[in-house]
């Protein structure tokens, strides 16, 4: 009877700790926050609403660079038989596979701003977590 008691104890005491900690790993994106950072990073070339015509883009320019638009980051869950593919988004951002507009990994198009931030692993995630979030919220609905 004792070992029962200590066997349901153990295992109320695993399951609640479980449950705790995914709670805690499921922290919420920050939409506004995001859309802060697209504006400051990401819009000069995708554009304010996200869709590849953004300033830097110029089909005239004798800058070869500048004549390749930018992807259309709002047809990306079409393009994915309509789910959001979030790991493409944040390996861009991260820059762990190359995209040719975004420069090398040493010096990405929106600089180091968030490669310097990984001494603070934490607040780097929330920032890609928040910025992969609103370019979600961009996606065109389906027709």
């Amino acid at each position: 009877m004792r070992y029962t008691r200590l066997a349901i104890l153990t295992f109320s005491i695993g399951v609640a700790f479980s449950a705790y900690a995914s709670g805690q790993s499921k922290t919420r994106a920050n939409v506004p926050a995001g859309k802060e950072l697209f504006h400051q990073h990401c819009s000069a070339c995708h554009g304010n609403d996200g869709k590849g015509l953004g300033s830097m883009y110029d089909p005239n320019s004798a800058d070869k660079s500048r004549r390749v638009r930018p992807a259309d980051l709002t047809v990306m869950s079409q393009q994915n038989a309509g789910k959001f593919p979030a790991d493409r988004v944040r390996e861009a951002i991260y820059n762990k596979k190359p995209v040719p507009g975004h420069g090398t990994s040493d010096m990405p198009a929106w600089g180091d701003v968030f490669y310097n931030q990984k001494s603070d692993q934490k607040r780097l995630e929330a920032r890609v977590r928040d910025l992969t979030a609103y370019i979600e919220s961009l996606q065109v609905k389906g027709k």
